[in-house]
């Protein structure tokens, strides 16, 4: 992709090369063959409900990994709790291999920061592959009185404004703190719903005023909604007319990235497999091709390099976190 688009600080992260094995605190494996061949279907566990950014995105490649491994992946949604329940089921299986994750941003990197205590352990999973990286377009519904940015800015000063997210502490609601600081608003009201589908639906329905759209959505509902910018620091690639908050001189940065994982001791055999499916799979061109046109970034790497990244997004979204003052809940 091209070195401007914003989500290369992204790619570029995922992309160092590790210097041990393993990279996060898995626990021991169990023994299995050199070699892995799955014997039957793989249940790809998406922690979101249908419709949403995630789920677009994970059946955008299941055809083409299923190909690959000579087994279908079938795409089960899981949601509840920001994406925490989805989590912990996977979590809690067997390290066969045929039980994957859909991880992304919000489980493995903010969940962490947003609560005490959470029913599972991010260092723990086995990191397989990264997948594709994701961008957000601040949009409202298209009866709001506030016809750009600066009007919409001055409309949140007057009145509470209500933003859609798909619950506490997501990207969504983490936005909407991080604009409210950067642009001096009194106060939001986060109105939290179990995915990114149904916030979107309850914005077109008109029930809530304001949402950052993940890029598959907002190219889906584009002509429904009112578009006011991109967070990010540089245009998207494919979204040249749009743009970004810093622009407008509100810099919000909310890229964020999705990739598998496994169950925490999943043999090294059963991961180095489906890392290299996976790993084939994103880069056959109609997998790159359905991506682009989601308005993501393609994303391979090593897989202990993915490992390392977890901490360092970690770290990242703890910052944004506390800087939107937002608190850790029980």
């Amino acid at each position: 992709m091209d070195g401007d688009n914003p989500l290369s600080r992204r790619r570029a992260l995922l992309a160092l090369a590790g210097s041990c094995a393993a990279g996060m605190a898995w626990r021991a494996p169990r023994a299995a063959p050199s070699t892995w061949t799955p014997t039957h279907p793989l249940r790809l566990v998406v922690t979101y409900p249908p419709g949403g950014g995630a789920d677009v995105t994970a059946r955008a490649m299941t055809e083409a990994l299923g190909a690959r491994l000579g087994q279908p992946v079938v795409v089960e949604n899981r949601g509840g709790a920001g994406g925490m329940v989805g989590t912990a089921s996977v979590f809690r299986a067997a390290p066969d291999g045929y039980t994957l994750l859909w991880g992304n941003t919000d489980t493995m990197a903010m969940a962490p920061n947003l609560y005490r205590q959470i029913n599972y352990v991010p260092e723990e999973f086995t990191a397989l592959a990264p997948v594709v990286a994701l961008g957000f377009v601040l949009a409202s519904r298209p009866t709001l009185e506030a016809q750009d940015f600066r009007q919409l800015i001055e409309l949140a000063r007057k009145r509470q404004l209500s933003f859609a997210s798909w619950g506490v502490g997501s990207p969504g609601h983490v936005g909407s703190e991080m604009l409210k600081n950067q642009a001096g608003i009194p106060s939001i009201l986060n109105v939290p719903y179990r995915g990114t589908a149904p916030a979107c639906q309850a914005l077109l329905a008109g029930e809530v005023d304001v949402m950052y759209l993940p890029s598959p959505l907002w190219l889906a509902f584009r002509k429904q909604v009112r578009t006011y910018a991109i967070a990010a620091p540089k245009r998207y690639t494919q979204f040249q007319d749009i743009p970004t908050m810093a622009e407008l001189g509100v810099p919000v940065d909310m890229d964020v990235w999705q990739g598998l994982f496994a169950p925490p001791g999943t043999p090294l055999p059963i991961a180095e497999r489906i890392h290299e499916a996976v790993t084939q799979a994103v880069g056959t061109p109609d997998v790159q091709k359905r991506f682009l046109e989601l308005g993501g970034v393609p994303l391979t790497s090593s897989r202990a390099s993915f490992a390392q990244s977890i901490p360092t997004e970690r770290a990242r979204w703890g910052a944004l976190l506390r800087a939107a003052n937002v608190q850790p809940q029980d």
